[in-house]
C-alpha cells in the first residue's frame, strides 16, 4: 500500500520546533541559543527548513529578518500543532488549561439552549483554548460517531448496541400555548390536546417522535399547522395563534418567557423521556474526552 503521507515521509518532524523558535525569534542566533545548538548548526537547520517546505520562510529586511506570507501561517498553526504532539507523545493526563482540543458534539435546539450556555462558561474559564464544535442534530449522527468524525452524541432515549452511553437525566413534556388561548386547562385533555392545531419544531422527518407515537399507537394524529426547525421562532408564532407547541419542560421554562404564553401539562398519554449522552469505545479512556464529559455531566447535574 502507498504511504499515505508523502510530504510527511519526506520531511523531518523534529525540526519543527526549530521552525517554530526561528520564526518566533527571527534571529539564527537567539534561535541557537534557544534551542541549545550552535550556530552553524542552526543555520544548516534553517537551510533543510527552507528546502523542506519550498519557502523562504524568513527573508532580510535591513539587519533583521522579516516572516514571509507562508511563515507568518506556519507559526500560526506550529502554536496549536506543538501543544497537542507533546500531549500526544507524553501521553496520560489531560490539562484542559493548556488544551488546544477541539471537540465535537451534536445535539437538538433543546440541548443547545438547556446545556449548551452553561458548557461553554465552563469551558472558557477552564479551558480557554479549547475548540467546541456544535455539529447539527441528523440521521446519521451514531454512524458519524463510529467512523470518528462526532466525539458525542446527545439524544433523546436512543444510542446503537456498539456505543457507551448514560443519562443524563430525566424530562418531561409540557403545552406552550397563547396567553389567552381559549384552552384554559392546567393539564390538557388528549380531546383539547386533538380539537386546537400544533406547531412542530421539526428535528427529523418532520416527526415529534415522543409526541407522534404514543398517538400513531392510539391511531391518532394531530394537526400540524407549523413546521419549524428551531424552538424559539416555534414559541413566538404560538403567541399569535391558537396553535400548541408540545416542548420539553426544561427548555419550555427557559424559553417561555420571550413571548406572552403560558404553560400546560401535556396529556397523560404522552410520556417523559431520558436524556442520554453516547460516545464511542475508544474514546473511554481518553483523558481528554474524560474531561468532556465530565464537563457535560456536571452542567446536566445543574439542570436537573
Amino acid at each position: 500500500m502507498a504511504i499515505r503521507y508523502e510530504h510527511i515521509s519526506k520531511g523531518d518532524l523534529n525540526l519543527l520546533q526549530t521552525l517554530s523558535v526561528l520564526l518566533e525569534d527571527r534571529h539564527i542566533t537567539r534561535a541557537a541559543q534557544r534551542c541549545s545548538i550552535s550556530q552553524p548548526a542552526m543555520t544548516r537547520a534553517f537551510h533543510r527548513l527552507r528546502e523542506m517546505f519550498g519557502d523562504d520562510l524568513l527573508i532580510r529586511s535591513g539587519r533583521h529578518y522579516e516572516r514571509t506570507a507562508r511563515g507568518e501561517r506556519l507559526l500560526q498553526e506550529l502554536e496549536n500543532l506543538l501543544p497537542r504532539l507533546e500531549a500526544m507523545v507524553r501521553g496520560g493526563g489531560f490539562d484542559p488549561a493548556q488544551s488546544h482540543d477541539r471537540f465535537r458534539v451534536t445535539m437538538t435546539d433543546y440541548g443547545c439552549i438547556v446545556l449548551l450556555p452553561g458548557l461553554m462558561e465552563r469551558l472558557s474559564k477552564s479551558a480557554p483554548n479549547v475548540t467546541f464544535e456544535l455539529i447539527a442534530f441528523h440521521d446519521r449522527r451514531f454512524e458519524d460517531v463510529d467512523s470518528g468524525t462526532v466525539d458525542v452524541v446527545l439524544d433523546v432515549g436512543c444510542a446503537l448496541p456498539n456505543l457507551q452511553s448514560e443519562t443524563l437525566f430525566a424530562d418531561e413534556m409540557v403545552c406552550l400555548l397563547a396567553s389567552n388561548h381559549p384552552a384554559r386547562s392546567r393539564r390538557l385533555s388528549l380531546a383539547q390536546y386533538l380539537k386546537y392545531p400544533h406547531a412542530v419544531v421539526n428535528i427529523l422527518a418532520g416527526q415529534q417522535t415522543l409526541v407522534d407515537r404514543p398517538l400513531g399507537d392510539l391511531a391518532l394524529k394531530r394537526r400540524v399547522e407549523l413546521l419549524v426547525p428551531f424552538s424559539v421562532p416555534a414559541v413566538l408564532a404560538v403567541a399569535r395563534t391558537e396553535m400548541i407547541l408540545t416542548l420539553p419542560r426544561k427548555l419550555a421554562r427557559k424559553i417561555s418567557t420571550i413571548a406572552p404564553v403560558r404553560m400546560a401539562a401535556a396529556p397523560s398519554e404522552i410520556k417523559g423521556f431520558k436524556y442520554i449522552m453516547s460516545w464511542h469505545p475508544r474514546l473511554s479512556g481518553d483523558p481528554a474526552h474524560q474531561w468532556l464529559r465530565d464537563q457535560l455531566r456536571a452542567v446536566a447535574s445543574a439542570v436537573r
